[in-house]
């Protein structure tokens, strides 16, 4: 589960401080970087500095979001059957609530500029602190802060992955992987998912705990790394069909890719960019910014294939060597569905939404919160989406 080490209200107010202050740091930033675009207040208050892409939100209307969902979770929201209290904001229910602003609206809207988005920041982190001094030290009063919590530290790893997708700089957190080894697994039994009876904060798609049987099996202990991922590449492997799907062509077709996203072929060798720098490409560290179908037509190349759902989280939690969580997201081979008697919390468009057309992934990137990651929790994407900070370890047989 997700948890905050301790249940204590004082220790989750901390949290929720702590990521409004790095949310308003990164506004800060984005006002700095949009200044040479024009006047103070003018274009440099207008959401329209990014290009339109169906990968990434134009910060000003996704700053403001965060703030509306944790003004809506914490202070307004009564129940399903409900209407919610008035926002401090007007009309932020029509910039903000993402279940109805479609995503190519987003850059049309007539948003509130910089400073006062600021303030929105600023007001809401407050009331919401106000309404936790209220509620009772139990789990279940302190759902609606921690699911705004963690859903504030998703949003500011997206601004992470926005800046690499814009070239816009950052600070990088790749490094060289430890020595990589295939870990022999006996299979078993095991509770798959969130228990029932844990503490701390469970998103609706980790419910509940239920049997499943894995067979033994051997994994990776590491991820892929960029040397193993070059041969690959330099052996012509996005040239040759036959290691791709169906739907891995079809994205080849349409991408025109012959290498990964962001790898160049320099005259001093391979390079990747690496937020808004080209650098020499580091053997050593995982592959990144890969779709499911590079991850998969590597395999099929190599003679591996991508683990189940199922397997990672057995490995991740009986492997002592696995190394799981630290440096890239890890796609599976397994489609994002429910678990068994699934039923969506108050937050019904967080996962339901996204079964059947999702693939599971798992672990946690550079970019993660370390309060967000845990061996259980489910994260999903397109197969095609690679803007991401992404990759994939593999387990042997093909």
């Amino acid at each position: 589960m997700h948890d905050l080490r301790t249940a204590e209200k004082a220790i989750l107010a901390a949290a929720l401080r702590d990521a409004r202050d790095y949310t308003i740091r990164l506004l800060d930033e984005w006002a700095a970087w949009s200044r040479p675009f024009g006047a103070e207040g003018s274009a440099a208050s207008h959401p329209l500095r990014v290009p339109f892409l169906d990968t990434i939100n134009p910060p000003l209307w996704e700053l403001g979001h965060v703030a509306w969902f944790t003004e809506y979770w914490c202070q307004r929201y009564r129940g399903r059957e409900m209407p919610p209290i008035e926002s401090c904001l007007p009309d932020a229910d029509r910039w903000y609530d993402s279940r109805r602003v479609a995503h190519g609206s987003r850059w049309q809207l007539d948003l509130p500029d910089w400073q006062a988005t600021r303030i929105y920041l600023r007001d809401t982190l407050d009331s919401a602190l106000e309404a936790l001094e209220n509620l009772p030290d139990t789990d279940s009063a302190l759902y609606f802060h921690r699911l705004a919590l963690f859903h504030e530290d998703m949003h500011d790893e997206a601004f992470r992955y926005t800046r690499q997708t814009l070239g816009w700089p950052s600070v990088d957190g790749l490094g060289d992987l430890p020595p990589v080894a295939d870990i022999g697994l006996e299979g078993g039994e095991f509770g798959m998912g969130s228990p029932e009876n844990g503490s701390g904060f469970v998103f609706d798609n980790e419910k509940w705990s239920h049997p499943v049987r894995v067979e033994s099996f051997a994994i990776a202990s590491s991820p892929t790394s960029n040397s193993d991922f070059l041969a690959f590449v330099e052996a012509g492997g996005y040239r040759e069909p036959q290691w791709w799907s169906a739907t891995g062509r079809a994205w080849l077709g349409t991408s025109g890719q012959v290498a990964p996203r962001y790898w160049r072929r320099h005259e001093s060798g391979w390079q990747q960019r690496r937020f808004g720098n080209w650098v020499d490409l580091a053997l050593a560290q995982p592959v990144i910014h890969l779709t499911a179908h590079e991850a998969e037509a590597w395999c099929r190349w190599a003679g591996r294939r991508l683990p189940s759902e199922a397997e990672w989280e057995f490995a991740a939690l009986n492997a002592t060597r696995f190394d799981w969580g630290t440096q890239v997201w890890e796609w599976t081979a397994s489609p994002f569905e429910p678990y068994p008697g699934f039923s969506p919390d108050p937050y019904a468009e967080y996962a339901a939404p996204y079964f059947h057309t999702h693939r599971s992934v798992r672990g946690g990137s550079f970019a993660t919160r370390e309060r967000m990651r845990n061996p259980r929790y489910r994260n999903y994407y397109e197969p095609r989406r690679d803007d991401i900070f992404i990759g994939f370890r593999s387990c042997p047989g093909g």
